[in-house]
């Protein structure tokens, strides 16, 4: 049981980043660059609810790189 609520997580995350305008494969290399899931979660949330709730994530001082929606998104 723990397995199909691990996988549905998963799969709600995936929708939610690609909604956001993360493709999987930048999720996953945001990940593997050491992005933490929480913080994964609130840029995806910053980006569908348009606040500047997760601004200070990425300062001047972060190394993080995140792509803009386009305008078609």
């Amino acid at each position: 049981m723990a397995r199909s609520v691990l996988v549905s997580a998963i799969g709600k995350l995936a929708v939610a980043g690609q909604q956001a305008g993360f493709s999987l494969e930048q999720m996953i290399d945001l990940l593997n660059a050491g992005l933490s899931v929480e913080t994964l979660l609130d840029l995806i949330a910053w980006r569908l609810e348009g606040t500047q709730s997760a601004l200070p994530l990425l300062g001047s001082s972060s190394n993080w790189v995140v792509p803009r929606r386009s305008a078609s998104a």
